[in-house]
């Protein structure tokens, strides 16, 4: 594992912990917001036969934006899309569109923010993400796609 994958393991791990034992996110001025949210399986999850779980937690500091994804109920041994999108998971379609940090810019790991999940053999994975951007307020979500057609969304998470 290489440094700057510990560190941001390290960073998330801690964040996840101040946002599990705080009923709110936690705010420092301008400087650190934690969001978190719970995954739910959405009607492509379901009609897929998924039941799909799990935590997700942005950590907004003054220049970066940290994203830790873990999630079960995925395929053994796969890699998933998954995005931070611009509405909740109530909206249609869920989630909205991706997260752009230049809203109309490119459509890639850079403008957006992209903490791609990788399972292993028991359907388990993780997903994570670094930007050096500090991601707006209409960073909402974060939802899961179906790799064979990355229309079909899984799951998804509201972060509040």
């Amino acid at each position: 594992m290489t440094r700057k994958r510990s560190m941001l393991l390290l960073g998330l791990a801690a964040a996840l912990v101040v946002s599990m034992a705080s009923p709110a996110p936690a705010h420092t001025g301008n400087r650190i917001e934690v969001t978190r949210g719970e995954f739910v399986t959405l009607q492509g999850g379901t009609d897929l036969g998924y039941t799909i779980s799990g935590k997700a937690v942005m950590v907004r500091l003054r220049k970066a934006t940290l994203v830790g994804v873990w999630v079960r109920g995925l395929d053994a041994d796969t890699t998933y899309p998954a995005h931070v999108h611009n509405a909740p998971c109530s909206a249609t379609p869920p989630g909205g569109s991706h997260y752009q940090h230049q809203v109309g810019g490119p459509v890639d790991a850079v403008n957006e923010i992209w903490p791609i999940v990788t399972t292993g053999s028991a359907g388990r994975g993780f997903g994570s993400a670094w930007h050096t951007h500090r991601a707006r307020p209409d960073a909402m979500s974060i939802v899961i796609h179906y790799p064979p057609d990355t229309s079909i969304r899984l799951a998804c998470a509201d972060l509040s």
